[in-house]
């Protein structure tokens, strides 16, 4: 395996940084698109595991996420067009990785916000992916969302965009993690084992409070998530544990499994691993999950295009 550094230049003067893991013989690529006060470095086991199994691997960090940013701008995207930008960062490493592995599938895994932001970008740039995989994803609650929205854009108007306001956070992390009290610590919703959430508390850029600037933003990007604008050969595959808050325990994601059925999405599967938290990928079961997602990247449905419309509909729902 080789591993190199991705540096990569938007037009707006930001730069993406990352890490691609080469395999020595190629057989796909999986771009990984991170969660919310968390790093692509985080995922360095699992690329270093997949490029074992002849997967190339692309690892980046979100704007505001990630090493060398200034305090005042951790955890925010960008003063305008935030969500238009983190999507359009990621429109530019996926090209870049098919023009480095030309004629390879390409698979994009998102992650928590990351999976909302893979959904924006396959409803803009589907042509562009083989495969699309939800970690640790939700329903699209739109009453809820323009209720939150509402409240973080009023905090917004008196506070500003860089304002971290302690009532989001209440609302959201906190809540989270109240679900498994009594908590050891304040990051036990993420998985349940310990090592992992020590590993993200001691982490200096993890579980930092995000902006209401980069709450605006991603709210109104899941807003304008819609899958029946998506491509109806994309395979989509969902996976969770059933004792993810994010996910509503399971109840959310199997909505969104079935809105995604409903749009006319021809291949769409859920699984959904009992008593996991959010981070599947950190879970005490881990390696079974890894391997799962292997098995998404080089399944045989991975790969379909418009050029086999014969294919007829795959749903399917497992719960372990």
């Amino acid at each position: 395996m080789n591993e190199h550094p991705l540096t990569l230049n938007a037009p707006d003067g930001h730069t993406i940084t990352g890490t691609v893991f080469i395999p020595a013989e190629p057989a796909g690529i999986l771009v990984i698109s991170h969660g919310m006060a968390e790093h692509g470095d985080r995922y360095r086991a699992l690329a270093e595991w997949l490029s074992q199994r002849d997967m190339v691997v692309v690892t980046f960090h979100h704007r505001g996420h990630g090493p060398g940013w200034p305090s005042e701008s951790l955890g925010h995207y960008a003063d305008q067009n935030g969500w238009a930008r983190v999507v359009a960062d990621l429109h530019r490493v996926v090209q870049h990785s098919r023009s480095q592995f030309p004629g390879l599938p390409l698979h994009l895994l998102g992650h928590s916000m990351g999976s909302f932001i893979a959904q924006s970008y396959a409803q803009k740039h589907g042509d562009s992916l083989a495969t699309l995989i939800l970690s640790a994803t939700n329903r699209i609650d739109r009453g809820q969302l323009f209720a939150s929205r509402a409240l973080v854009g009023l905090i917004r108007l008196v506070r500003g965009k860089r304002h971290r306001s302690r009532l989001v956070t209440r609302m959201t992390f906190e809540q989270f993690n109240r679900q498994f009290r009594p908590n050891r610590t304040g990051s036990d919703w993420l998985s349940r084992d310990q090592e992992q959430v020590d590993r993200y508390i001691s982490d200096p850029l993890c579980g930092f409070a995000c902006t209401v600037g980069l709450w605006w933003d991603f709210i109104g990007g899941m807003l304008g998530i819609s899958p029946s604008a998506w491509r109806k050969d994309l395979p989509v595959h969902l996976f969770s544990g059933t004792a993810d808050p994010v996910g509503e325990m399971g109840r959310g994601v199997r909505q969104h499994f079935q809105t995604i059925r409903e749009a006319g999405v021809q291949s769409v599967t859920l699984r959904l691993f009992e008593g996991g938290r959010h981070e599947m990928l950190n879970e005490t079961n881990r390696y079974e999950v890894w391997e799962y997602l292997h098995s998404l990247c080089f399944a045989p449905d991975s790969s379909v295009t418009a050029a086999h419309p014969e294919m007829s509909p795959r749903t399917q729902a497992i719960i372990d």
